[in-house]
């Protein structure tokens, strides 16, 4: 996924100093993609490389005298992890004619992409400066103008008014997912494996009902997911706690839990008798139990531990954890979640189970609320036939109805396969936003600017990069996962 970010100055140059601008940028080691194109196809076409100067002073005469967009309207500069555009404003565009907009385009892994935004801001007030003094000494009023001073702004992120209720809705909640996310990442790691989730609801439920025989370890019916190595990734994970429950052998009534061995050597050492018989406590009964931990029974209600995971991996991803925002549907095994990229609003219903036709109907009821231009729905379970045979007939129904209120529909069964998903989304998202951001320079280009740029990120990623998301795409694609638009 692609990201951009931009500066505005509402000071410019005029369009017969745009390519001095240009040639002071190259001397700086920035060069210009579109204005060197242009040089090497004059190049070729005089077969004189000494005269495209020239060819390029008469085709800018040319060009904006005639045309309705200036000669240079602006450019690409590439460098290896990022690119950063140029793009000055026009009367044309409904805007100040001297309005110049700057920007990075980057991916997640570029370092500091505010910081190299930022430098090449200086870089163009300089020149900027150079290209107005320029001017004014070829001037008659050379001296009277006043003090140009070119001030970059930062444009305001567009946030869906959508989002913003949403996450205003989920208040104080969604702070403290996100503390639990960053906490709890290896918990939830385990957690992903349906087993042990329901080895965890298990305890759980014996812990409530009072049912000590299951929590011991090795008792009947737990399975080979009880052996002690399962138990202890469990417990390094935090999510079950080791227990010794001391019983009266001859009563048969438990006596007492211990945190650990050691807290019971301690008793036995001290000549602590059984309350009930009067044996000492070093000849009655300890077991070992093992129980559910707070956290265990806090990330398995709601479907907490899949909101962390979903949450985690948009920020993997690149989407800001501002850009984020959970808030608990009030079921046990369910939750929604919201971002938005680009400006576009992602609803997501999030099931730790199956999906039925009345979660579905509930699903695309929140879409209508939420106004959400993607929904997707990701469940550990099955998407069930006539829940997903409704999504598909809404989608197609809001696509026949055209006027813009598409809806894309992302249907997800495994969460481990959500994650290649999401990128394909969040990475048509980010081409789109990419292309509506450098569609000025299309005509400059001769071809769109946005998918140049788009495609040129893709061919020149780190070969390690592609090959890891070339196996996601091959473990979601052997996984099964269903995505519907």
């Amino acid at each position: 996924m692609l990201f951009i970010e931009s500066r505005v100055c509402e000071q410019g140059v005029d369009a017969a100093s745009r390519t001095f601008v240009l040639d002071k940028l190259q001397e700086q080691g920035l060069t210009p993609l579109i204005r060197t194109t242009r040089l090497a196809c004059y190049e070729q076409a005089l077969l004189a490389p000494e005269r495209t100067a020239e060819m390029e002073r008469q085709m800018a005469a040319l060009t904006d005298a005639g045309a309705d967009a200036p000669y240079v309207r602006g450019d690409l500069f590439c460098f290896e992890d990022h690119a950063l555009y140029l793009i000055f404003g026009g009367a044309e565009d409904g805007v100040r004619a001297s309005t110049v907009r700057a920007g990075i385009i980057h991916h997640a892994e570029t370092r500091e992409p505010t910081e190299k935004l930022d430098a090449f801001c200086r870089a163009l007030s300089d020149v900027f400066l150079l290209a107005v003094h320029a001017d004014a000494a070829n001037s008659s009023t050379a001296g009277s103008a006043a003090p140009i001073n070119f001030v970059w702004r930062r444009r305001e992120e567009d946030v869906p008014a959508s989002f913003a209720r949403f996450s205003a809705e989920a208040g104080a909640g969604e702070t403290r997912e996100g503390v639990e996310a960053s906490e709890r990442l290896r918990a939830v790691e385990i957690l992903e494996d349906a087993e042990a989730r329901r080895f965890l609801r298990r305890l759980s439920d014996a812990q409530t009902e009072g049912r000590t025989a299951d929590m011991l370890v090795g008792a009947t019916g737990t399975g080979e997911h009880a052996s002690e190595d399962f138990i202890g990734r469990l417990s390094g994970a935090g999510l079950v706690k080791r227990e010794l429950l001391v019983s009266c052998r001859k009563a048969g009534r438990s006596l007492f839990r211990l945190p650990s061995a050691d807290a019971l050597a301690v008793l036995t050492a001290s000549g602590a008798v059984c309350s009930e018989c009067g044996t000492a406590l070093a000849d009655e009964r300890a077991e070992e139990l093992v129980t559910p931990t707070a956290t265990a029974t806090g990330m398995l209600k709601d479907g907490a531990w899949l909101v962390s995971r979903m949450r985690s991996s948009l920020v993997e991803l690149g989407v800001p954890e501002r850009a984020v925002a959970v808030r608990p549907a009030g079921g046990e095994t369910e939750a929604q979640l919201m971002a938005h990229v680009c400006g576009e609003p992602f609803l997501f219903i999030l099931r730790d189970g199956d999906v039925s036709l009345a979660q579905a109907r509930r699903a695309l009821d929140l879409e209508a609320e939420t106004e959400a231009s993607h929904l997707v729905v990701v469940a550990t379970g099955k998407i069930q036939d006539e829940a997903r045979a409704r999504l598909r007939e809404h989608a197609r129904r809001r696509a026949r109805a055209g006027g813009g209120g598409g809806v894309e529909m992302i249907l997800v069964e495994g969460v481990e396969v959500a994650a290649t998903e999401l990128r394909q989304a969040l990475e048509r998202v980010s081409q789109n936003a990419l292309s509506a951001e450098l569609y000025e320079l299309d005509a400059s280009l001769g071809l769109s600017a946005g998918h140049l740029i788009a495609t040129r990120f893709r061919l020149v990623q780190p070969r390690t990069t592609g090959l890891k998301d070339l196996a996601a795409s091959a473990a979601g694609a052997l996984a099964g996962s269903l995505r519907e638009i």
